[in-house]
């Protein structure tokens, strides 16, 4: 009696089918992950942007509120304004700019 062998294992076109299937997934994937991280760049600028313009209201405020005549710093940079004494910075790379006069923050990369 003749016995026949039994072989396992995936054919050559399974593999394929498989491959493109993995591909096809990459490629809609890969676009919205690089989406989503421009998305959290921007979220984590506007923050940033936030925490400035709120340092420097609580600047306004401690120089009203010592019977000073009301103004903001001058500069956004100085470290006394953070609570951990950090200046925040923009996360894209961006530069922050401050209008002493009204106490508005914009970002060169993600504006205002």
């Amino acid at each position: 009696m003749i016995l026949a062998k039994r072989r396992s294992g995936f054919t050559l076109i399974e593999l394929v089918v498989v491959l493109v299937i993995l591909g096809i997934l990459a490629a809609v994937a890969i676009p919205k992950y690089v989406d989503l991280s421009d998305k959290a760049e921007e979220a984590a600028c506007k923050a940033n942007r936030g925490a400035i313009a709120s340092a420097c209201s609580l600047y306004y405020a401690s120089t009203a509120a010592a019977g000073e005549t009301p103004s903001y710093p001058t500069t956004y940079t100085d470290t006394n304004l953070y609570a951990d004494g950090s200046v925040p910075s923009c996360p894209a790379g961006g530069t922050y700019t401050y209008n002493s006069t009204t106490g508005k923050v914009t970002c060169s990369v993600h504006g205002e």
